[in-house]
């Protein structure tokens, strides 16, 4: 139960954050924006999948990346809480906005409830491994990611090793499609790819456990 008090009490970071900083706007413009480009030419599921992508990654930017929010965390853990539980507060905080920008996104597009759990699910892998990301490398890291997610997000690793002289570069980015949080994967979870949606979930997991180590390591610098 103290575990969940705690959990909540990081949550509630979410609010103020959406009304008083500039993270509400730049969702809206973004949600705006990805349905714009659905109406234009742009594949309805990738929009929702990029919205909670990339919804995920100005939420994590917002949520630990300024350093006052990092200076906390070791004023947080002297109250009795943990790290874990500091960390899952913090991934819900990213995760739910994002979430809520892609079924809007999946609303205003007209499309049916698997596309809008691909969405969800999407939010979240790309939650907690933003999350990690921002407090590992700083915001840096999270502008290369959301360029990342943006250009090559939705594409197929195969498509990649595929090229004739693929190069270090494309193998690599190939790698981390095919490792790492990949909209191209969880297109599937739209029709019922339980192995997807396992996948989104287990890097939702994965990012609060390297968030929970990254802030236990900060404090005890």
């Amino acid at each position: 139960m103290r575990f969940l008090r705690c959990v909540h009490a990081e949550f509630l970071l979410v609010l103020p954050r959406l009304t008083r900083t500039r993270l509400g706007m730049v969702l809206l413009s973004l949600g705006a924006t990805l349905v714009w480009l659905s109406a234009h030419g742009l594949d309805p599921l990738a929009a929702i999948l990029q919205a909670g992508a990339l919804g995920a990654i100005v939420a994590a930017v917002e949520i630990v990346g300024p350093e006052d929010d990092r200076a906390a965390f070791a004023t947080a853990l002297t109250h009795p809480t943990t790290s874990i539980a500091v960390a899952t507060g913090r991934c819900i905080s990213i995760v739910l906005p994002a979430a809520a920008l892609a079924l809007g996104c999946a609303v205003a597009v007209g499309r049916h409830f698997g596309t809008a759990l691909a969405g969800l699910a999407t939010a979240a892998a790309v939650g907690g491994c933003a999350m990690a990301v921002v407090l590992l490398l700083g915001n840096t890291a999270a502008l290369a990611l959301f360029l990342f997610m943006t250009v090559a997000g939705t594409i197929a690793p195969e498509r990649l090793v595929a090229l004739a002289q693929p190069g270090v570069v494309r193998l690599t980015a190939a790698s981390a499609l095919e490792l790492g949080p990949a909209l191209w994967h969880y297109r599937d979870i739209a029709t019922g790819d339980l192995d997807a949606l396992v996948h989104a979930l287990a890097w939702s997991g994965l990012g609060i456990l390297l968030a929970s180590a990254l802030i236990t390591r900060r404090i005890h610098r």
